[in-house]
């Protein structure tokens, strides 16, 4: 969406099937809203998630599509940021992330949109909307192209693909610099989603793109199914706009008669329309229906090339009694994990998923449902806007696994949001945090410490220091509120940290107060861990503590509540 369009849009629609009784009348309603990270200003490689409300996912709704958006030059950044992330992100949200140019330091935004929908119909209680999500990698490889397919069960099962999306690599997470997607569109018969990714101007470099679509079908139970005779369907189609050729950052829109649920974009790059790969910086829905999708000329380059965009369109029809849709397969049910609730990770700043590849492993291992939240821009805004996201996640994971709580693994700046998360919105779904190397209370005045965050992320100790380094500072009022907890608080703290850490000190920034606590079982459980109290020549750094087999000892006996005595020979 547009600037012009507010920060936060919403679309409604409604299409209705009359049957040959009111009982017939199938109701579909879509909504979207939209996400943008930062809150306010810039951020450095921003990622938004926009996820439907709690309230919408228990009144039926399920997340369809979503679309992306990134600032550029003459919209609040000197440069256009590459669109690195435009995806569904887990069962109710959507992801919008960008990247800097390569080598161009580029503070931007993004925002990220969603679009839910549900089904219903009078006296029909069991109707509903019913979505998979599917995925496929490729690479590394020079300008890598991805395709995912419906499979043909699901196709007979009657799900039609609603919309998809594309991840690219960048810095630090599977590529030297940013790749620019710059083909996002269903493929051509309708029945999958098509990624094609371009290297930067002048970098060549190996690459991955990641596919995904989301496909839907109409579903109710078999008790109920008499009640809607003639049976609905959920259909789709593809149409396409007209294509904008020749142009200085090129714009194409594509609408549709039916409701437009997603959308596709196609830019011109190397050998296809421009002499360099366009920037995707709009993929998305508009105010008004339609579908943008705009291409933005790289950082001081020249480029006019060609965009054209497309939509999908879903509607309600009828399928014929003589040729009704097969029931779908009933899915079983996982064997339920008894008394373990799933885990977050939250990962510290500027940190990818891959720097926890391995505690996820271990978590795999252990029989935990596992999920990872990256902090929105690096961890370079506002930590009460980082917590705000983390909400959306852990209502996302409730939802999916049902549970009612989940254990939050916070390593370094992610210990802190996920206490800013507690103490913002509550700890009713919260069992446990246990934090890795996270400065409780407050970056100190360490002269090392002071040079490595002027370094990494431009703290001077000055008023005009990025808000992050002010909230971190010991004796901020971010530290003093995150170290206020009600008396009667019952999450779980355990909170480990080595003696090698050049950003928290064991025994005074890095320590808890009044987080000791008594097991289910009457045993005392001690809240603060230095890894060199059990094991003296473990050398464990701050980064390490996220994969460190001792450490991971302590994180195994903390979910289970167990007094923390640290296994020095694990691996």
């Amino acid at each position: 969406m547009s600037p012009a369009h507010g920060p936060r849009g919403v679309l409604l629609a409604a299409l209705l099937l009359v049957g040959t009784t009111a009982s017939a009348q199938v109701t579909f309603d879509c909504q979207t809203i939209q996400e943008r990270a930062p809150a306010t200003g810039l951020g450095a490689n921003p990622k938004a998630v926009a996820s439907v409300p709690l309230a919408r996912q228990q009144q039926g709704y399920v997340r369809v599509g979503g679309g992306c958006e990134v600032s550029r030059f003459g919209y609040d950044s000197a440069h256009a940021e590459v669109m690195v992330q435009n995806a569904p992100d887990g069962d109710f949200g959507w992801r919008c992330k960008g990247a800097d140019p390569a080598l161009v330091i580029n503070p931007a935004w993004a925002k990220a949109s969603v679009t839910f929908c549900k089904a219903s119909a009078p006296n029909v209680s069991s109707l509903r909307l019913q979505c998979k999500t599917l995925s496929s990698k490729t690479g590394p490889s020079r300008n890598p192209l991805a395709e995912v397919s419906l499979t043909p069960q699901l196709a007979t099962e009657g799900y039609v693909v609603v919309s998809g999306g594309c991840d690219s690599s960048h810095a630090l997470n599977g590529s030297i610099h940013a790749e620019n997607v710059v083909v996002s569109k269903p493929t051509a018969n309708g029945k999958g989603w098509r990624c094609q990714a371009a290297d930067p101007p002048n970098h060549p470099q190996d690459a991955t793109v990641t596919a995904s679509l989301v496909a839907c079908q109409l579903a109710v139970d078999p008790a109920q199914a008499a009640l809607l005779i003639p049976k609905p369907a959920l259909r789709c189609a593809v149409s396409h706009g007209v294509k904008t050729t020749g142009m200085a950052y090129p714009r194409a829109l594509a609408a549709a008669t039916g409701k437009v649920i997603s959308g596709g974009c196609d830019l011109s790059y190397a050998g296809n329309g421009s002499v360099h790969a366009q920037f995707m910086v709009q993929h998305g829905p508009q105010a008004d229906g339609a579908w943008s999708c705009w291409g933005a000329d790289p950082p001081l380059i020249s480029n006019p090339g060609s965009a054209q965009a497309s939509v999908l369109s879903c509607g309600i029809t009828t399928v014929p009694a003589t040729t009704p849709l097969p029931a779908p397969t009933p899915t079983p049910s996982p064997t339920p994990t008894a008394r373990k609730n799933p885990v977050v990770i939250v990962g510290g700043t500027l940190a990818s998923e891959i720097l926890y590849w391995t505690l996820e492993s271990r978590l795999d291992r252990d029989g935990y449902q596992r999920f990872f939240f990256e902090l929105p821009s690096g961890g370079l805004i506002d930590l009460h806007e980082s917590a705000r996201q983390l909400k959306f996640k852990v209502a996302d994971v409730l939802l999916q696994t049902g549970a009612s709580k989940v254990h939050l693994i916070g390593h370094s700046q992610g210990g802190a949001v996920a206490r800013a998360y507690v103490r913002d919105f509550g700890n009713a779904s919260v069992e446990s945090i246990i934090s890795l190397g996270t400065p409780h209370k407050g970056t100190d005045d360490d002269p090392l410490l002071a040079l490595v965050a002027r370094l990494l992320f431009n703290c001077t100790g000055t008023a005009a220091d990025p808000l992050p380094c002010k909230q971190m500072k010991a004796g901020s009022a971010f530290i003093a509120e995150i170290n206020t907890r009600p008396p009667n608080d019952p999450v779980y703290y355990t909170n480990i940290n080595t003696l090698h850490d050049v950003f928290t000190k064991a025994n005074s920034n890095g320590k808890m107060d009044n987080c000791d606590r008594t097991s289910p079982s009457g045993e005392a459980l001690q809240c603060n861990v230095t890894v060199q109290d059990f094991c003296k020549d473990n050398l464990v750094e701050h980064v390490g503590l996220a994969s460190n087999g001792v450490v991971y000892s302590g994180i195994r006996q903390a979910l289970e509540h167990r007094k923390i005595a640290l296994n020095c020979t694990e691996l």
